[in-house]
């Protein structure tokens, strides 16, 4: 059955390469009738026009972008449904036939979280190898009362939270990596696909090290997050990339560790794990974070004697870099979304009058003092 549908996927998008035709209304419309010669449930066949648009409207995008696209079309088999399905304690029964249901047996983390208030499932996926569920469940976001700061480095994720700063050492990231590289250089096998397949083994198993290791520091800012009632504040990085390019002057081995840093990573289970607790996640510009005093607001400079420390002649303290950072991400986050400071400025006069229409945007918040 999951090499059926396979085939079906890989028809489709054949057909809407041929036809230049990539949304779902007017694939269903016009070519539906093209899997008659596919002996399988009808449900079954519209999920497959759904994965085939999918796939080549992620091609059109990439090609758009003037990225080098992958091949759309599927290798391994599968089974992708959103209908026709149920739980029946701990099974997953879909069906294969007219009358006839398939079983599958769920473990009891899957069991756990479709039985949790609110969770409903919505499709599920299967190949030889696993089984996946889709779940949605109805949030009600909370209404911060603190921030939480959040500063990541290279080799430390600092978090600053209203009572103190707790610092994640990710260092082990590095020696991860460094060992994952030292392995793939030193295979000597001069079979292409030997050596294809062992470096993919390699990568992969690289690539799970690292998430769930950074499962682990995620999981524990969302739920201190969820304890204090707090907002996650993020620094918006973009364009880091661009800075550790070949020919801007820096080492191989630097520009290697700089950019194959995880910190998109990071965020994106941090923005998963928050929307699933109710938490709102938000960005900042982290200009100058690194600059100026948490305390007093002076500009700080480096401490001579301590490399990661600085120095506040100001308030005569001597602090992290990255607890500093994470301090001042925090209070931007404080002063821009939760506690905005002081009323717009009138555009021109006369606006007070009721009247005259307000000006979204620029006399937004003074509906509060009318």
């Amino acid at each position: 059955m999951m090499n059926t549908f396979r085939e079906m996927v890989n028809h489709c998008i054949r057909i809407g390469l041929e036809s230049n035709v990539s949304t779902l209304r007017r694939f269903s419309s016009t070519f539906y009738h093209e899997l008659d010669c596919y002996h399988i449930q009808s449900k079954y066949k519209l999920t497959a026009i759904s994965q085939a648009c999918g796939r080549l409207s992620q091609m059109k995008r990439s090609i758009k972008k003037g990225n080098r696209s992958r091949s759309p079309f599927v290798r391994r088999p599968f089974l992708v449904s959103c209908y026709g399905f149920k739980i029946n304690g701990m099974m997953l029964s879909f069906p294969v036939a007219n009358r006839e249901f398939f079983n599958i047996v769920l473990n009891g983390h899957a069991v756990q979280k479709l039985s949790e208030k609110g969770v409903e499932l919505r499709s599920f996926t299967i190949n030889p190898d696993s089984l996946s569920l889709s779940v949605r469940k109805e949030v009600q976001e909370i209404i911060p009362k603190n921030v939480i700061g959040i500063d990541r480095n290279l080799r430390n994720v600092t978090m600053s939270t209203p009572a103190s700063s707790i610092m994640y050492k990710t260092n082990k990231l590095l020696s991860i990596k460094e060992n994952s590289q030292f392995v793939r250089a030193s295979f000597r096998r001069n079979d292409l696909r030997v050596r294809n397949g062992f470096f993919t083994q390699r990568k992969n198993r690289q690539s799970r090290r690292v998430q769930q290791y950074l499962h682990k520091i995620s999981k524990d800012i969302v739920n201190k997050a969820k304890e204090s009632e707090s907002m996650i504040v993020l620094e918006e990085i973009k364009g880091i990339r661009k800075l550790y390019r070949k020919g801007n002057g820096q080492g191989r081995k630097y520009r290697r560790r700089l950019n194959s840093w995880s910190f998109y990573e990071l965020q994106r289970q941090i923005q998963y794990k928050a929307a699933w607790e109710g938490i709102p996640v938000q960005f900042v510009d982290p200009k100058r974070t690194s600059q100026l005093c948490p305390i007093c607001g002076e500009r700080i400079q480096e401490d001579r004697f301590q490399h990661r420390k600085l120095w506040c002649n100001n308030c005569g303290r001597s602090m992290d870099r990255d607890v500093v950072a994470s301090m001042n991400i925090a209070h931007k986050g404080w002063s821009r979304f939760c506690h905005p400071r002081g009323l717009s400025v009138e555009v021109m006069k006369g606006n007070s009058d009721n009247l005259i229409p307000i000006i979204l945007g620029v006399d937004g918040s003074k509906l509060v003092s009318v």
